[in-house]
């Protein structure tokens, strides 16, 4: 993990280089014809001739995607360097390059015996590097197949208890993963922490949250990280492992299994007339409500998109235009999301003609790499640790290990319908089944159970001076997404956090 600045006296040359996962942050723009730089926009906000300018196009696919394409930011003027980029500044000139990009090999001759020991030994000295340091090194334990496996190959390698780390929900058995935590402790014998949070502890960490990020972040797993990491440096730990990256890597989410089987139709399906797949879609629209899958997939067929959107979790393109104001909507009726995907479509289909094996699957796991773990996992891993001062390494983002990956047979990452099939196997020989094959509960939160009033008060009692101030939002029409939170809908989960943490962001950067 890096993100540097080299200064060559005598080319009085200025040269920046930012890791290959982007594990770390690196900001910089250009005002007055001077060059700034920073690994936070905060700083950057200190200095007289940056102005905190919201940009437009970025909060227009903020809302889509509750994160930012790599190059972009919240703020006008001011980019971020993509990850596996370098710059130079030399006499005026910018020049950016992409350094790196995944190399895979192709493994598809390779028996499924073959491939697993090669992942197993790939994280296993991945694991191993990333306890070299002068400090104790702990780890985050959720119990789920990333973080365990962590825990087991570090437990290996070090001759003292390692430290771990779980956060527990008081009295909500649906969020709660500490009993697999505790057999994983128990199992390896680590000297094991946990903290137990109730609705007063999310409410009162709110604030906190959001002064850890100068971009908005739209994702309640920030709390449990919080305290995850708060509680770590309170008993002396520096440096934690995560299994962070393992999901997108390995195809590990279960809703990915259904874009799988979808592709090969939906590539059949495109190539039918356009007239035809228009007038399909435009009656599927008139009979599905806007949140439905299949209305989804016939809209982007029709428009000749991608199916795989990867993150786009907040809103649908047509839902934000009713609470965008109207002047933004007109200021902004050529922005489309789907610009997003297609960039990052491009880049994969130029590494698919070197590497021609690569399937639909890997597609979804490199746009999982290259946007979804950058701009958010990476994001709030590093500032969440960074606010408790504390330093966060991923095994599974080494970049030999994201090599591998990317060198896995799509039909051995899902196989029998098994999500990340081939990571499962190559960690039988540290994990029992039951951890290894339970159903993937993710690191929630029970957030609108314990804080939804609370939050559902702020935005009540700053919805008028936001639309007002900001001249982004329309006051009616976010009335509308805040009544259908209230309701209890499930599906507005989501989009409570955003909304929430969208306010409190203004309301901190912008004055709003």
């Amino acid at each position: 993990m890096f993100a540097f600045a080299y200064w060559e006296e005598a080319s009085a040359t200025l040269y920046l280089a930012r890791d290959r996962a982007g594990k770390k942050p690196l900001y910089y723009c250009e005002f007055n014809g001077i060059f700034s730089f920073s690994s936070e926009i905060k700083a950057l906000l200190t200095l007289p001739w940056v102005s905190a300018v919201p940009d437009e196009e970025s909060i227009y696919h903020f809302l889509t995607f509750n994160q930012l394409p790599s190059s972009m930011t919240m703020f006008k003027g001011i980019h971020k360097l993509s990850p596996g980029h370098c710059m130079t500044i030399t006499k005026g000139k910018t020049q950016i390059e992409q350094y790196w990009e995944i190399s895979p090999e192709d493994w598809t001759s390779s028996s499924e015996q073959e491939i697993s020991d090669t992942i197993y030994r790939s994280l296993e000295k991945s694991v191993d590097y990333r306890m070299v340091a002068d400090v104790p090194v702990g780890a985050f334990l959720s119990g789920g197949v990333d973080s365990s496996a962590i825990v087991a190959l570090m437990s290996k390698t070090n001759s003292n208890p390692v430290k771990t780390y779980s956060v527990g929900f008081k009295d909500a058995p649906d969020y709660d993963e500490k009993s697999f935590a505790h057999r994983i402790a128990d199992m390896y014998k680590t000297e094991h922490h946990e903290v137990n949070i109730d609705a007063g502890d999310i409410a009162n960490s709110l604030p906190h949250i959001i002064d850890s990020f100068d971009e908005p972040m739209a994702d309640a797993t920030c709390i449990p990280i919080y305290f995850l990491s708060k509680l770590a440096r309170e008993k002396g730990t520096i440096v934690v492992q995560t299994g962070d990256g393992a999901d997108e890597l390995f195809a590990g989410y279960r809703s990915w299994l259904q874009y799988n089987r979808y592709y090969p139709l939906y590539h059949i399906y495109s190539k039918t007339p356009s007239f035809l797949r228009k007038g399909i879609a435009g009656l599927i629209n008139e009979t599905k409500d806007e949140a439905s899958a299949i209305r989804e997939i016939f809209s982007r067929a029709a428009k000749n998109e991608e199916l795989f959107w990867g993150g786009a979790r907040a809103f649908k393109e047509s839902t934000k235009r009713t609470f965008l104001s109207e002047q933004f909507n007109t200021s902004s009726s050529a922005f489309d999301s789907f610009s997003v995907i297609h960039q990052y479509r491009k880049e994969f289909d130029l590494l698919k003609r070197k590497h021609s094996w690569l399937k639909d699957l890997d597609w979804m796991c490199y746009l999982g790499f290259k946007f979804q773990i950058p701009a958010k996992y990476l994001y709030r891993m590093d500032r969440l640790g960074m606010a408790n001062s504390i330093e966060i390494r991923c095994p599974f983002l080494d970049f030999h290990l994201i090599n591998a990956a990317f060198s896995v047979p799509a039909g051995l990452k899902i196989k029998n319908n098994e999500p990340k099939y081939i990571l499962k196997k190559s960690l039988e020989r540290l994990l029992p089944n039951d951890i290894l094959y339970r159903r993937k509960m993710g690191f929630c939160v029970p957030l609108r159970e314990w804080a939804g009033d609370v939050m559902l008060d702020y935005m009540d009692e700053h919805l008028k001076s936001f639309a007002r101030n900001t001249g982004i939002f329309d006051e009616k029409g976010l009335q509308h997404q805040i009544e259908q939170i209230r309701r209890g809908n499930t599906a507005f989960t989501n989009q409570l956090w955003t909304i929430y943490f969208m306010m409190a962001w203004f309301k901190k950067w912008m004055s709003a």
